[in-house]
């Protein structure tokens, strides 16, 4: 069973041995610092690639490294940006989740300062959840990155970063954690700290009996003794955030180390300090724990030149956690409500022209689901029952679709993968095609490996990363449902690959501007403007069943799946947009296909 981590260097083999220094990136440095720190057994490479630009690398003295040529580095790794862990038939991207995968194979010690479950703290949870929908994960993993990365290319500074002033906030707010009741009352039963938890607990709850609730009859006494911390509120815990995620050190805690050991070395520990104090008292905290000496030093081998700072001002930053759940946090996603007048207005921008037609697609090829074994079949027990005839309409659509345009040796992209029901049911009908289920979500490929393993299938490999990390090739990308501007994303993955599309979107109403996506997406849409774009957007979520407004909702539906067609065919391809039979299968029942000329 192949178990292995990839990280990327600009250093030849050639120039590492004679003084043992390597130019890695900041990623790199943060994935071999956890990888140290776990002690792991799995198999850590380093790949020379000659072309990684010199811009943002640490150089470092790192011993005894193995480098493995770039010509043999597997397809699957070299398909997505490093650090990349392979390990059997799953290819895992992005740091946070490669660093995950390292802790999960652990052979150092659990030390004294980490929650019970380790380094991955409570049901294992630690950055589990991706950049794309957790602040944190995306905090540890791009925002102070980039700002490290930022400070490399100057040599003074006048505003204290952003992201560094948003950390700062965090730990100064109350610790938001889903078991904060058992942590307070298993550190209140410390032999270290028993007495001097009770008695607050007991001083708070007699000053605070109006917020006592009725007392419970316990069936244990495990149980009767969380009643001294469960009558009071989270902020009365006496829970502050002695490491990034609270009361305990954890991955997040080993991986913006590196990050803030590089910061420290710009601003001079005096003046960080002085800026940001509970940051440097985080930091104290972290270097106390025993188990990271070895990580300081071989972090002190890192070389940096202070930045010149004379005077240095603070930005205006929300005064909010970096917890998604912070009841404080402005929600800059608040729906857009729309009028009927606003409605008609954005519909009258369209022109002849702009607006593809609908077309009623007939395919030769079919199958039959009497022929589909359990594991690729929805009434297998995978779905509710209720779901699954509809969902089983859906995936025909889709299968045949791709069934049309698969040639043997083709490489298929199921994007935003879910569990597998589409890719797996198209890897069985094109055994001579290779069938990548590409999904963020950790638990969503692992029922999806355990299917296709039960299954035998060998052509399917498994693509735990967001979209943004694969830049591998491929012939066919298909996504069924991928929510507001995921189906762009996807949409843009198979035009900068020149390969074909079957996309049925959805969430209409999500979608938004970013710094990568700007709407409306072609030439042909350009004259309305993005408040029109997006309240045709919001509209085109008005399609429930049996609603009056469902009309007009598929027809804004048809309008921005239009824009996206068009985007296409000034890329080179001929596109056709039609809707999933029978209609009632799903309201979001658009289908794009692409063909590149």
């Amino acid at each position: 069973m192949k178990n292995a981590i990839y990280l990327e260097t600009s250093t030849s083999p050639e120039d590492y041995y004679p003084s043992n220094k390597i130019k890695i990136s900041l990623e790199s440095l943060i994935t071999y610092s956890v990888y140290k720190f776990c002690v792991s057994d799995i198999q850590l490479y380093f790949v020379h690639n000659k072309n990684t630009p010199e811009s943002g690398l640490v150089e470092i003295i790192c011993e005894n490294i193995d480098f493995v040529d770039l010509k043999i580095v597997p397809w699957q790794v070299k398909s997505c940006i490093y650090p990349v862990a392979f390990y059997d038939d799953t290819i895992i991207t992005g740091l946070c989740a490669v660093c995950r995968h390292i802790c999960k194979f652990r052979l150092s010690p659990r030390t004294y300062h980490e929650y019970e479950e380790g380094l991955l703290a409570f049901r294992r949870g630690c950055l589990q959840a991706p950049n794309e929908v957790s602040i944190w994960t995306k905090f540890c993993e791009v925002e102070l990155i980039n700002t490290v990365k930022e400070l490399f290319n100057i040599t003074s500074l006048r505003e204290v970063p952003k992201s560094l002033v948003r950390f700062e906030n965090h730990l100064n707010k109350p610790v938001r954690i889903h078991n904060i009741f058992k942590v307070a009352n298993d550190l209140s039963k410390d032999n270290s700290k028993s007495i001097e938890h009770v008695d607050k607990f007991q001083k708070m709850k007699s000053q605070k009996d109006s917020r006592i609730s009725k007392q419970r009859k316990w069936k244990s006494n495990v149980k009767e003794d969380q009643t001294k911390v469960k009558c009071l509120g989270r902020e009365d815990l006496d829970i502050h955030h002695q490491y990034a995620e609270g009361p305990f050190f954890t991955l997040a805690d080993l991986v913006l180390l590196p990050s803030y050991y590089i910061v420290i070395k710009f601003f001079g520990e005096k003046l960080f300090q002085s800026l940001l104090p509970l940051s440097h008292k985080w930091l104290l905290n972290v270097k106390n724990v025993k188990e990271v000496d070895e990580l300081f030093k071989f972090l002190s081998t890192i070389q940096i030149q202070p930045l010149e700072i004379s005077q240095i001002d603070f930005p205006d930053v929300e005064d909010v956690s970096l917890y998604k759940s912070d009841p404080k946090r402005h929600n800059p996603k608040k729906r857009l409500f729309t009028k009927p007048d606003d409605i008609e207005k954005a519909l009258n921008v369209l022109v002849e022209g702009m607006e593809l037609l609908m077309s009623n697609l007939e395919f030769e090829k079919t199958f039959d689901w009497d022929d589909i074994p359990d594991g690729a079949n929805p009434e297998a027990g995978h779905l509710p029952d209720e779901r699954v005839e509809r969902k089983s309409q859906q995936l025909q659509n889709l299968t045949l679709a791709v069934l049309a345009m698969a040639k043997d040796g083709d490489h298929i992209v199921d994007f935003c993968s879910g569990s597998g029901h589409l890719g797996i049911l198209i890897a069985h009908l094109l055994p001579k095609c290779t069938i990548i289920l590409l999904e963020n979500k950790e638990q969503s490929l692992l029922r999806a490996r355990e299917r296709v393993h039960k299954m035998g299938l060998k052509n399917v490999y498994f693509f735990q990363c967001n979209l943004d990390f694969f830049i591998g090739k491929f012939d066919i990308g298909i996504a069924l449902h991928a929510c507001g501007i995921a189906s762009d994303l996807v949409l843009d993955k198979c035009l900068s690959s020149k390969a074909k599309f079957v996309l049925c979107p959805c969430c209409y109403g999500s979608i938004h501007a970013t710094d990568r996506l700007v709407y409306p997406r072609s030439a042909a849409f350009k004259k309305m403007s993005i408040e029109q774009y997006l309240c045709i957007g919001h509209t085109a979520d008005q399609t429930h069943k049996e609603h009056p407004l469902t009309v007009r909702g598929a027809r804004c539906m048809a309008v921005i799946d239009s824009d996206r067609a068009r985007l296409a065919e000034e890329h080179g391809y001929t596109v056709t947009l039609s809707r999933l039979k029978p209609l009632s299968c799903t309201p979001k029942n658009n289908l794009l296909i692409g063909v590149p000329l």
